[in-house]
């Protein structure tokens, strides 16, 4: 069996959140969304993560929405490995959060439990009965799973899912830093890596100004990784980050110095079991 550490790394780029950052470069309509796709693409990326906005700037997880701009990536000669929330903006109805499936793209993210989700007064709803239910129907459509999580607790149910997988297992993704989550560290990347079933991919994302030191970590130690405008406001004290290709760019060199190239789309989907 090959060792993950020296496999290639995928990274995945999150063009464009379920909430608005306050980085005045963040992509904010349908077109602005494209371009940053394609724009991470081209700077290496081996996936693009997507919130879907409409033509005037709005939040949607309307399938039409996502069949756009999937058609558009594609048309501009693109083959990065497309991944759409089923997050969608925070607050959104569970029946809403799911309609991107309907747009088939190749891995979906599924949020493996709730969260106090930041400063305010928000619970992200995440019921079991609702991650069982878009496990499945994920299963159904061949989309493979993202499963994401933001504490330790999730990671349980997350490993669970992928070991219980008749089809491709998933990747399990710690996302550390959200406020009400786990915190970015080093001992939270190794606790989390440790409840990987064997042979499962794994990926860390650390908000703001953790993104990149536990981004070394987590490459270090084997796992994938993932920036972008939807994780990273600024680059430097007061210096916002200029696009999701700066990102992409800067993720790639961290790579290369640590020995484990960027996986190309195509070896994206052969570890993530994409056929």
């Amino acid at each position: 069996m090959s060792d993950p550490a020296s496999d290639p790394a995928i990274l995945t780029c999150a063009v464009a959140g379920g909430v608005v950052t306050g980085n005045p470069n963040q992509p904010r309509t349908r077109d602005d969304v494209v371009v940053a796709a394609v724009g991470a693409a081209r700077a290496g990326a081996s996936v693009v993560h997507i919130h879907a906005r409409t033509i005037d700037g709005e939040m949607t997880q309307d399938p039409d929405d996502y069949l756009a701009i999937k058609r558009a990536v594609r048309e501009q000669g693109s083959d990065v490995v497309l991944n759409f929330t089923t997050g969608g903006e925070l607050g959104a109805p569970a029946e809403e959060r799911r309609r991107s499936l309907e747009a088939q793209p190749e891995v979906a993210s599924l949020n493996c439990g709730s969260i106090n989700f930041g400063p305010d007064d928000v619970v992200f709803m995440n019921p079991l009965s609702l991650i069982e239910e878009l496990a499945q129907e994920m299963a159904e459509r061949g989309i493979v799973p993202e499963y994401e999580c933001f504490d330790i607790g999730m990671a349980v149910t997350a490993a669970r899912l992928a070991g219980a997988a008749s089809g491709p297992t998933g990747m399990m993704h710690l996302v550390l830093g959200v406020i009400g989550g786990a915190p970015p560290s080093v001992e939270s990347i190794q606790l989390f890596a440790g409840l990987v079933p064997p042979g499962v991919p794994w990926m860390v994302t650390a908000i703001g100004r953790h993104n990149y030191p536990m981004m070394a970590v987590t490459v270090a130690l084997g796992g994938h990784i993932r920036t972008g405008l939807e994780d990273v406001v600024y680059v430097a004290p007061g210096e916002y980050a200029e696009s999701n290709a700066q990102l992409v760019a800067r993720a790639r060199i961290l790579c290369d110095a640590i020995g484990r190239p960027v996986a190309t789309p195509a070896e994206a989907r052969e570890l993530l079991g994409i056929g």
